[in-house]
C-alpha cells in the first residue's frame, strides 16, 4: 500500500504547519462564496421577483445557518473526525452553489444558497477554526492568524473574479465556476488534513510549537478537565457572545449592501466592487501578522482595540466625501477586520481553555449567525423606509464600540493572561 502523503510531510515538517494549510484553504472556501454574494447582488435583483429586503434575507439566512449548523458539526467532528467533516461540507458547499446557478425561483434560491451552501459552509468553518488552536500553543496566535487569511484571499479573490465573469458571461455561469472551484478547493483540504498527530505518525510534542496538551487538547491550560456547561453558562462567555455580535453585525451590513450604497451615494457601482477588494486586500495583510502582533501583547487586547477601528470605519462608510476616501475607510476596515476576525478561535482558547474548543467555539460563533440574519435584512428595511444608508452604518459604528467594550470586559471577567 502505498504510503500516505501527509506522513510523507510530517517526516519534513511539523505537521501543524500543514493543517494551517489546509484550514487556510476550508476558510478561502468558505467565505470566499459567501462574501461574493455581494457582487450577486444587482443580477439576483433582477432575476428574481424579490425586494432588497427579501435577497438581503436569503444572505442572513446563509448566514445564520453557517453557525447554526456549526454547532452540530462541532458535535459531529468530535465523534466522526474532521477529515470525513471537512470531505462532506466540500461536498454540500459545491452542490448548494450549483443548484444557485440554475435556480428559477427565489424559493429555490434561499434552499440553495441559504440552506445547502450554508451547512456546507458551516462544516468548513468548524474545521478551519477551530483545529488550529489546538495543534500550537506558545505560537497559537501566528498559526490561527495565518489559517484565517484563507478568509482574506477569498474575499479578494472570489469577488473581483466573479464580477469579472458575471459581466462577461452572466450570473449563472460564474456561480456555476464559483461551485466547481470550490469543489477542487475542498477536496484539497479534506486530502491534506489530520485529527491528530497520531494519524500522520508525528509525535506529539516533537516540535517546540506543539501544544503543552497536545493537539487533542484533553486538558485546559490548568491541566484540568474543562466544564464545558459552567463555561457556557458564564457571564465571560456570554459577554463574548454580546461583544462579538455587535462587533461584526457591521460587517454583514457593509459586505451585502457597500455595492448599493456606493451606487445610491454617487460613487458608482465599481467603487463598492473596489471597496470589497480592497477591505480584503487589507484584512488578508493583517491576518498575516496580527498573530504574532497579538502573541506580544495579548490577544485579547488587540482584538477589543481591532473592534473600536472596526466601529469607527463603519461610521466612516457613511460619512466618506469620495472615492479615495471611500476606499481608504475601506482599508481601515479591512484592518480592523483582520484583527478581529483573525483571532477568534485563539481568543476562545486563551479565555476558557483548548479542552472544549470544538463545543465553545461553534457556540460563540452562532453570535455570526444572529449578527448575519438581523443586521442585513434590517439595513435593507431600514433604507427602504429612509432612502438612505448613512443612519444604518452611523448605526453600526455605534453598534461596534459597543462590541469592543463587552469582549473588554469577558477578558476582565475571565482573567485573560495578557
Amino acid at each position: 500500500m502505498a504510503l500516505d502523503p501527509r506522513r510523507r510531510l510530517a517526516d519534513r515538517v511539523y505537521y501543524g504547519w500543514v493543517v494551517v494549510v489546509a484550514c487556510f484553504l476550508a476558510s478561502m472556501a468558505t467565505f470566499g462564496s459567501t462574501y461574493a454574494f455581494g457582487v450577486f447582488y444587482d443580477s439576483l435583483l433582477e432575476t428574481f421577483d424579490a425586494s432588497r429586503t427579501a435577497l438581503a434575507a436569503a444572505f442572513g439566512l446563509q448566514t445564520a445557518l453557517i453557525y447554526v449548523a456549526g454547532v452540530g458539526a462541532g458535535r459531529v467532528v468530535e465523534t466522526q473526525g474532521g477529515r470525513r467533516v471537512a470531505a462532506g461540507s466540500g461536498a454540500l458547499l459545491a452542490g448548494g452553489l450549483a443548484w444557485t446557478a440554475v435556480a428559477r425561483s427565489y424559493a429555490e434560491l434561499l434552499v440553495a444558497f441559504g440552506v445547502v451552501a450554508a451547512t456546507g459552509m458551516a462544516g468548513l468553518y468548524v474545521v478551519g477554526y477551530a483545529t488550529v488552536p489546538r495543534w500550537f500553543g506558545r505560537r497559537r496566535g501566528t498559526a490561527v492568524g495565518v489559517a484565517s487569511a484563507g478568509l482574506g484571499v477569498g474575499l479578494v479573490a472570489v469577488p473581483a473574479a466573479a464580477d469579472r465573469l458575471i459581466a462577461a458571461v452572466g450570473w449563472r455561469p460564474a456561480m456555476a465556476a464559483l461551485a466547481a472551484t470550490v469543489g477542487v478547493v475542498a477536496a484539497l483540504v479534506a486530502l491534506l488534513f489530520a485529527d491528530d498527530p497520531a494519524d500522520v505518525g508525528a509525535e506529539a510534542g516533537e516540535r517546540a510549537e506543539f501544544s503543552s496538551t497536545g493537539a487533542g487538547g484533553d486538558l485546559s491550560p490548568s491541566g484540568v478537565a474543562p466544564d464545558a456547561g459552567a463555561t457556557l453558562r458564564s457571564p465571560a462567555f456570554l459577554l463574548v457572545i454580546a461583544g462579538w455580535t455587535l462587533t461584526f453585525a457591521p460587517l454583514y451590513v457593509v459586505l451585502s449592501h457597500v455595492v448599493l450604497h456606493a451606487s445610491d451615494a454617487g460613487l458608482g457601482r465599481a467603487a463598492g466592487v473596489a471597496a470589497i477588494t480592497t477591505l480584503g486586500i487589507a484584512t488578508t495583510v493583517t491576518r498575516f501578522g496580527i498573530g504574532a502582533l497579538s502573541d506580544r501583547v495579548g490577544r485579547t487586547r488587540t482584538f477589543v482595540l481591532c473592534a473600536v477601528l472596526m466601529g469607527v470605519a463603519t461610521a466612516g462608510f457613511a460619512v466618506a466625501p469620495g472615492r479615495s476616501a471611500f476606499l481608504a475607510v475601506a482599508v481601515a476596515f479591512g484592518v480592523a477586520y483582520g484583527g478581529c476576525g483573525g483571532l477568534l478561535g485563539a481568543q476562545i482558547a486563551d479565555l476558557f481553555g483548548e479542552g472544549a474548543l470544538n463545543t465553545l467555539f461553534p457556540v460563540a460563533s452562532l453570535s455570526f449567525g444572529v449578527a448575519g440574519l438581523a443586521a442585513p435584512p434590517a439595513a435593507g428595511a431600514a433604507f427602504e423606509a429612509l432612502g438612505s444608508y448613512e443612519p444604518v452604518l452611523l448605526a453600526g459604528g455605534a453598534a461596534g464600540l459597543a462590541g469592543a467594550g463587552c469582549v473588554a470586559l469577558a477578558g476582565r471577567l475571565a482573567g485573560a493572561s495578557e
